[in-house]
C-alpha cells in the first residue's frame, strides 16, 4: 500500500513538472462545461485549489492531483467506517449496512490505484471506467442506508458531524467520495 501511495505521489511530481500551465478555474470549467455536473466547478476550483503543486500543474497534473485526491478521500472514508463500528451501537440493519460501505470503499480503494497506472499510461477510457467503478461504492454505501431519500430508519445515531435526523450517518462522506471521483473523471475526459 505504502508502494503504491509512494508512486502516486511521485506520479504528481513527474506530470505537474512537464507541459504547459493551465489553471485550476480553466480546467474545472473545461471539464464541467456541458456536463450534468455543472454545479461541481466551485467545488472542483476550491478542493483543486487547496492542494499543494496545484497552482504550476497542467489539465494531467489536476487530473493527478484529482485522483490523489480521491485515494485519500476513500482511506479516510474506510477510517471512519472502521471508527464507527468500533463504537457499537447499531442495530442490525446498520451494522449490515456499515459492513456493505467498508467493503465497497475497501474494493474502491484497490481500483483507484488500477486508474492512477490507466492515468499514468495515457489509456483514458480505462480510466474513466475503472473511476465509475469508485465512484459507484460511495453510491453503493449511501444506498445501503435506504438511499438518498433521507427518510431511511437510520437516524438519530449521527456518526458523521453533518449528518441530520433521517439521514445516512456517511452521509457527507459519500457525497464528497463521489463528487471527488465524478470531478477527476471529467477532468481526464477533457485531457
Amino acid at each position: 500500500m505504502a508502494a503504491r501511495l509512494l508512486f502516486s505521489l511521485l506520479l504528481i511530481l513527474l506530470v505537474g513538472s512537464h507541459g504547459a500551465f493551465a489553471s485550476v478555474q480553466e480546467t474545472c470549467a473545461k471539464a464541467m462545461k456541458g456536463s450534468e455536473h455543472k454545479n461541481l466547478e466551485s467545488f472542483c476550483v476550491t478542493t483543486l485549489q487547496a492542494a499543494p503543486g496545484s497552482a504550476s500543474a497542467d489539465a494531467k497534473g489536476l487530473a493527478v492531483i484529482a485522483t490523489n485526491l480521491t485515494l485519500a478521500n476513500y482511506t479516510a472514508a474506510v477510517a471512519t467506517i472502521k471508527e464507527l463500528q468500533r463504537r457499537g451501537g447499531w442495530s442490525d440493519k446498520q451494522q449490515a449496512a456499515l459492513a456493505t460501505c467498508r467493503r465497497r470503499y475497501i474494493e474502491a480503494l484497490n481500483v483507484v490505484h488500477s486508474a492512477v497506472h490507466a492515468l499514468a499510461t495515457g489509456r483514458k477510457q480505462a480510466y474513466v471506467a475503472e473511476m465509475g467503478a469508485v465512484r459507484r461504492s460511495a453510491i453503493d454505501c449511501d444506498d445501503a442506508f435506504g438511499g438518498r431519500g433521507g427518510d431511511d430508519a437510520f437516524g438519530g445515531r449521527g456518526g458523521d458531524a453533518a449528518a441530520k435526523p433521517g439521514e445516512a450517518p456517511l452521509r457527507k462522506v459519500n457525497d464528497d467520495a463521489e463528487n471527488l471521483t465524478t470531478m477527476a473523471m471529467l477532468i481526464v475526459i477533457t485531457l
